[in-house]
């Protein structure tokens, strides 16, 4: 698994590096062969952060008809499961202790589709902490599926902006019965997005008065400034 995610990252970043190569470095020998090299390099390149401030403030704050964040995300909402037990209690979310009376509600029309992302997480929590007591216990060699763990009864709540999950789970080869929680995680999935529009911006803004530098030369020249001593092809 970890080669093969290897691999997967080394051939992306190849595929990355070499399409800003050939097609950012293409339009650079187009400018360079006709505005010089230093020319065509900040004509090349602040045109580029130009339309990376487009592209990227669509990721930001959408269109019409274009939702956000469609660029590069970063870490996606999860549910995280935190806790399990027969009784569980917590001082940072005291509505723990009182599932399933209030504040935990049925699945309604809008925490429907959010079921089996957190039927999901809860048996593939329980999985890796029953496989990791089965090896504190010396049995290296048996390994417990989520499909192991029967999850029923989920419920939600919300406190202090935080939505929450709690469910009852047993092992279908038996065991008892055991109340799980879980927390709605935000992720960052913004951030890649907003990254992309400040490190745009800010190349945008540096390249742009050494490019207005350079026309203004260019234009002396042309008007009949004393043109720089001719050293070669551009």
């Amino acid at each position: 698994m970890i080669a093969q995610l290897d691999n997967t990252f080394i051939q992306g970043t190849l595929v990355v590096v070499m399409a800003f190569l050939v097609f950012g470095g293409s339009i650079w020998v187009l400018t360079g062969a006709v505005f010089g090299v230093r020319m065509g390099y900040l004509v090349t390149a602040t045109s580029l952060f130009a339309f990376m401030i487009i592209l990227s403030a669509l990721w930001v704050f959408g269109a019409p008809g274009t939702p956000r964040f469609l660029g590069p995300k970063g870490e996606l909402p999860t549910w995280k499961p935190v806790a399990f037990g027969q009784q569980l209690e917590s001082e940072a979310f005291p509505a723990i202790d009182r599932y399933p009376g209030g504040p935990w509600e049925e699945p309604g029309k809008a925490t429907t589709p959010e079921v089996e992302p957190v039927t999901l997480a809860i048996q593939d929590f329980l999985a890796e902490e029953a496989t990791g007591e089965l090896r504190l216990s010396g049995q290296m060699d048996i390994e417990v599926a989520p499909e192991d763990f029967t999850v029923q009864d989920i419920r939600f709540a919300e406190t202090d902006g935080t939505r929450l999950a709690a469910a009852r789970a047993f092992a279908t080869g038996g065991g008892p019965e055991i109340t799980v929680f879980a927390y709605k995680d935000p992720g960052d999935e913004a951030v890649p997005s907003y990254l992309f529009l400040a490190g745009s911006v800010l190349g945008f803004a540096v390249h742009l008065p050494f490019l207005d530098r350079a026309e203004r030369k260019r234009k002396e020249i042309l008007t009949g400034g004393e043109q720089t001593p001719w050293r070669g092809p551009a």
